[in-house]
């Protein structure tokens, strides 16, 4: 069965994307054997959302940490893997 790959209607090109959201593009951590990604920074787990091309895959994440998230498949090259999160401590989140 070949792959089919569905565009995202998002197309975000900053790193900031909101007063306080920050976007991480994963895929490049893809390997076909990895089900646990690396965030470079500390994310507040409330407010973290994966995308899996394309596709938002929270129900399936196993675990966030402060700086990790393990899924619950195992993604596979030309795959991509998008994160959109706050990061811990941003002082717009802070009340």
């Amino acid at each position: 069965m070949a792959r089919i790959n569905y565009p995202s209607p998002y197309i975000i090109t900053k790193d900031r994307v909101g007063s306080d959201l920050v976007y991480e593009d994963l895929s490049s951590q893809i390997d076909g054997s990895r089900t646990t990604f690396t965030l470079d920074a500390e994310a507040d787990s409330n407010r973290i959302f994966v995308y899996y091309n394309g596709l938002l895959v929270n129900a399936d994440v196993d675990s966030f940490s402060d700086q990790s998230f393990t899924l619950s498949f195992t993604p596979e090259s030309p795959d991509n893997i998008q994160v959109i999160y706050s990061v811990k401590g941003d002082p717009v989140n802070e009340s």
